[in-house]
């Protein structure tokens, strides 16, 4: 078979490329061809991949051994694959991403795959997402921490203005209107600032790379804790961990968006929980909280954008795009997202997500 089968392209393709690439020989259970970036990223030499094919999967998590699995099913099905995304776990605990595309080639006996190493673009991920939970969190800090001073000013003013208009010290009138005018300015850039941050995000394409449920929101609730003391956050799962094939970034979103609403309806010493469950093909977040519920006027137009938003119960001022986003997020995803609610009881939001 290997004489019948000419892999000089594939070669000469993986002698210029700088990602690992490798053929596979189904009937006779060997590589015939590996270039030298591909033993790099597995840190294996020449020799003891030809004595055994298994030595490249010895290193691969658990959980992606599983996965990578499940993917080989269906390449002998659709004949290709894109992106598929696992980790390995090197000695010296270190860490490495890897990402491979693969076809099968000659009557299904050979297999090709191309393999990078995105350890640094999952880095950059993690950073982003990091520094976008922070970012989020400053916004809502600051809406919270200027929107109420700069409100009161503006009640302060109006009240003097009507005491000097009953004086008619006309000057001093028109001062104060300036005054209420500039600050109103002041409130709706910050609003409208956070409307367009977060609704931007909406109309994006998904991005999937594999990433750990679980981890995502451990990192949120690291943040939401420290400037919401007043209330308790408690993540419960059977799973220590969860990979799967999604957009990290919008995932953050969808669930700070949640979370954040939680805050704004759950009274202080209130209680916020965290569920996450898995099925086969999906996985489900529950966010539950002991708040005031939601109005049942309301139910119908929840996910809508035209839908006026309820003030928090410290006065925070809201648009209401919060929940229309995290919807429009989780169609992207091709997830589902629905609630629960009893008032003065709490709600429970729902969102259901494909692993792929």
């Amino acid at each position: 078979m290997n004489g019948q089968f000419d892999y000089s392209f594939i070669k000469r393709v993986g002698d210029l490329t700088g990602d690992g690439v490798v053929v596979y020989d189904t009937s006779e259970k060997k590589f015939i061809y590996a270039n030298d970036n591909f033993l790099n990223i597995f840190e294996v030499r020449h020799e003891t991949l030809s004595a055994d094919t298994k030595t490249v999967l010895q290193y691969v998590f658990t959980e992606d051994m599983e996965y990578l699995i499940a993917r080989s099913k269906e390449l002998f099905t659709t004949g290709a694959l894109n992106t598929t995304e696992f980790r390995l776990k090197l000695p010296g605990d270190v860490t490495k991403h890897l990402s491979c595309d693969v076809m099968v080639t000659e009557n299904s006996n050979m297999i090709t795959a191309f393999v990078k190493d995105v350890s640094k673009t999952k880095k950059h991920e993690d950073f982003l997402i990091k520094y976008t939970a922070q970012k989020d969190i400053m916004l809502d800090m600051l809406t919270h921490n200027l929107s109420g001073p700069l409100q009161l000013s503006k009640d302060v003013m109006a009240s003097m203005q009507k005491g000097h208009n009953e004086n008619n010290i006309s000057d001093v009138s028109k001062l104060i209107y300036i005054m209420q005018e500039n600050t109103q300015q002041c409130i709706d850039i910050v609003n409208d600032f956070l409307r367009e941050e977060h609704f931007e995000s909406s109309l994006t394409y998904v991005r999937k790379t594999r990433f750990d449920v679980i981890d995502k929101i451990n990192i949120m609730l690291v943040k939401l804790t420290e400037i919401n003391k007043d209330k308790k956050f408690v993540l419960q799962s059977e799973l220590k961990s969860l990979n799967i094939n999604s957009d990290a970034v919008k995932f953050f979103q969808i669930i700070h968006n949640l979370l954040s609403n939680s805050i704004k309806f759950t009274q202080t010493d209130g209680k916020i929980e965290i569920r996450v469950s898995e099925e086969k093909d999906f996985y489900l977040i529950e966010i539950a909280d002991d708040g005031v519920g939601i109005p049942h006027e309301v139910h119908p137009l929840l996910f809508n954008q035209r839908i006026q938003g309820r003030m928090g119960l410290k006065g925070e001022p809201s648009k209401g795009l919060g929940l229309f986003i995290a919807g429009q997020l989780v169609k992207l995803m091709s997830g589902e997202i629905w609630f629960k609610t009893t008032v003065n009881s709490g709600s429970t939001f729902f969102v259901k997500l494909p692993k792929e």
